[in-house]
């Protein structure tokens, strides 16, 4: 009858612990999951970022080429002092 009772504790002991450490898996998992979405998000704001900056970026530079074909075309049309 003794052996009985232990056998039903040791088998209680086993479930817990296996519960435990299925529970602390699915724990993981999901901070893990939470991370890498975490990062989507992340990324994808910087990406949004970064393409404002090279918009702005492409129109200075169109912005600096009409204002240099402007002052050529100032320079050219100017009689030289020679």
């Amino acid at each position: 009858m003794l052996s009985g009772v232990m056998v039903a504790a040791v088998d209680t002991g086993v479930v817990v612990i296996v519960v435990a450490v299925a529970v602390a898996v699915v724990l993981v998992v999901v901070m893990v999951t939470a991370s890498m979405r975490g990062q989507q998000k992340r990324g994808a704001a910087r990406r949004v970022e970064v393409r404002h900056d090279l918009d702005e970026a492409e129109e200075r530079v169109e912005r600096a080429e009409h204002e240099r074909d402007a002052a050529l075309e100032g320079r050219d049309s100017r009689p030289e002092d020679r």
